[in-house]
């Protein structure tokens, strides 16, 4: 019986540390010449070693040396993946039969065997002819060039065809491409053809779809933004540019000047028009220019005709929260912490009261300011609440996505309240949120119940308060009129109980003091 996917990824972290990737790939290579003729290869024998260099020294010490299938099967896929024509590929094998009675364990103690190449005895066999109580698992493994956003679209499209992912392991190559390997339920053959063609009659349906709406609608919808941003549009020749600050999946973002003003410009980057992070972009300006709040990031105005498209808003010296927290490495003190939140809190109130849900509220999109004021940004994925059509599945970032949206259910801004709650959690820890998964294996564990762990350390209410904001239920999740509340009294009484300490430390000290 082999080791699982899933217990490898969750002592990788360790076995990285105790085993050295260079010897890791020569063992492979050994391995691999040991068990097949160099025919079966599908290129030369000496590509096998740059290929491994190709992938992260996660990918080897998930995989280990005693699976010889897998580390062909992922080679011949990847080197189908170099040719145009193929892509993108898929490939889809039967993993095991599990029961179907008990609950799925989450995925970080999930145990799958590991089938090598050869199909069971006695060819496909379908559930019906099994036990009615038991599932049939299979293993889906994705090639293609590594784009933004690919990942949700893959794993919306494997929901779509009607399959359940119960494990995953997602690569990117160093020239481009990803390799990712989910283990599915959901499919009741052991067979995989028919398989692989309804997952590819599916992509080619939404292909066609979305092609056959661009260059209408895009365009159209980019005119009907265009026109209700109306007044915002600003002069770029008052506008100069300076360093560049950071850089997103579509945009750059600088540091600048607009009339003598200090400001923060977002630059998408050029890119054909009916792109739809051009939509993305114009819908970010009208709800930026919708809103004010001392705890949201103050717009200025934007640029939104060829070729020059830009927001520009105010400048936050402090950078992002994501990065002053595990780049910088800093620890906050409780006061702090609940001074922050509270701050995080009104902003998503206000945002709320106007029927704006963020969809991505994150360390790395709150701001710091002067004096430490902390703004909500970065409004490229925002909403209406009432725009229903558009309130998309897996919006947002896995790490801090609300299993609702990670299930493709309906969802509304409660959302944002469970993303708040691992933003909480990242005040008091000041650690990465799953640091020791991939994003995606983060979001699975999330869907099956998986939480992160608060330290005993944390106030009571304020450990209350985080788990209560990422409760399976959205109905069990607090406002955050409510959490404002909350969060304010917390801080009343800590700082009520700080300065009684303060005293009663200064009249001992009073007390011990020679007369």
């Amino acid at each position: 019986m082999g080791e699982s996917w899933s217990s490898r990824w969750w002592a990788g972290e360790v076995q990285v540390k105790e085993k050295d990737p260079e010897e890791m790939k020569m063992k492979l290579y050994e391995r691999m010449v040991q068990t097949y003729r160099e025919e079966e290869f599908p290129e030369e024998a000496s590509a096998f070693l740059p290929h491994l260099a190709r992938l992260p020294d996660r990918y080897l010490f998930d995989l280990g040396v005693h699976r010889p299938d897998d580390l062909l099967l992922h080679w011949t896929i990847l080197s189908r993946c170099a040719h145009p024509q193929n892509r993108p590929v898929f490939h889809a094998r039967f993993h095991k039969c599990v029961p179907d009675s008990a609950a799925a364990p989450p995925c970080h103690t999930l145990s799958l065997d590991r089938r090598t190449k050869s199909k069971p005895l006695g060819g496909s066999i379908s559930i019906s002819s099994r036990d009615q109580k038991t599932k049939l698992l299979h293993e889906i493994i994705f090639s293609s060039l590594d784009k933004p956003k690919l990942l949700s679209r893959l794993t919306a499209l494997l929901s779509e065809v009607g399959l359940n992912i119960r494990e995953a392991h997602v690569y990117s190559t160093t020239d481009g491409f990803c390799l990712d390997v989910f283990v599915v339920d959901g499919w009741h053959t052991e067979d995989t053809d028919d398989l692989i063609i309804k997952i590819k009659e599916e992509l080619s349906r939404k292909n066609a779809s979305s092609s056959n709406s661009t260059d209408s609608s895009a365009s159209e919808k980019i005119l009907e933004l265009q026109q209700q941003v109306g007044d915002s549009e600003i002069d770029w020749n008052l506008l100069t540019t300076g360093e560049k600050i950071a850089t997103g999946s579509s945009a750059d973002l600088f540091r600048g000047t607009y009339n003598g003003v200090d400001v923060a410009v977002k630059i998408l980057r050029t890119s054909p028009y009916n792109n739809p992070s051009e939509v993305e972009f114009l819908q970010e300006i009208l709800i930026l220019r919708s809103v004010n709040h001392e705890n949201i990031l103050q717009f200025y105005g934007a640029c939104t005709r060829p070729p020059k498209y830009c927001i520009v808003t105010e400048y936050m010296p402090g950078g992002n929260l994501y990065e002053f927290l595990h780049k910088q490495k800093n620890v906050l003190d409780p006061l702090t912490v609940l001074r922050i939140a509270i701050s995080i809190s009104k902003g998503m109130d206000y945002l709320h009261q106007n029927n704006i849900i963020h969809r991505d509220l994150k360390t790395a999109n709150l701001l710091i300011g002067y004096h430490q004021v902390v703004k909500i940004a970065d409004f490229g994925v925002a909403r209406q609440g009432n725009q229903v059509g558009q309130m998309t599945a897996e919006t947002g970032t896995y790490r801090w996505m609300a299993p609702e949206i990670i299930n493709h259910k309906p969802y509304d801004h409660k959302a944002d309240v469970f993303s708040f709650a691992i933003v909480l959690w990242e005040l008091v820890t000041s650690k990465v949120p799953y640091d020791n998964m991939t994003p995606l294996q983060a979001a699975l564990g999330v869907r099956q119940g998986f939480r992160l762990e608060i330290p005993s350390s944390v106030h009571p209410r304020l450990s209350k308060l985080i788990q209560q904001c990422w409760d399976e239920d959205p109905d069990v999740r607090p406002v955050f009129a409510e959490i404002v509340i909350e969060l304010e009294d917390i801080l009343q009484h800590s700082q009520a109980n700080s300065r009684g300490g303060s005293r009663r430390s200064r009249a001992k000290i009073q007390k011990k003091s020679p007369q």
